[in-house]
């Protein structure tokens, strides 16, 4: 199973939080089968265009290539 991290305003991490585990993994089995569905309706076509969006936003709040290198090998 892979693992993603995703940012939620603080009631619903809260909530998320106080699941049991068997409800955190159905919630992470639905959260698996939205986003499959959801690629799947998108076209490749959207995708470029959605990561060009990201791409744009990131390069306007100063995101340089050597900040993103930096921070991929702090990740490491």
């Amino acid at each position: 199973m892979g693992r993603i991290e995703l940012e939620v305003d603080e009631s619903a991490g809260k909530l998320f939080r106080e699941f049991s585990e068997q409800t955190r993994k159905q919630f992470g089995r639905a959260i698996s089968i939205l986003l499959k569905k959801t690629v799947n309706k998108g076209t490749t076509k959207d995708y470029t265009s959605f990561l060009d969006v990201i791409g744009n936003k990131a390069l306007a709040n100063g995101l340089t290539p050597e900040i993103l290198e930096q921070l991929l090998k702090e990740d490491e």
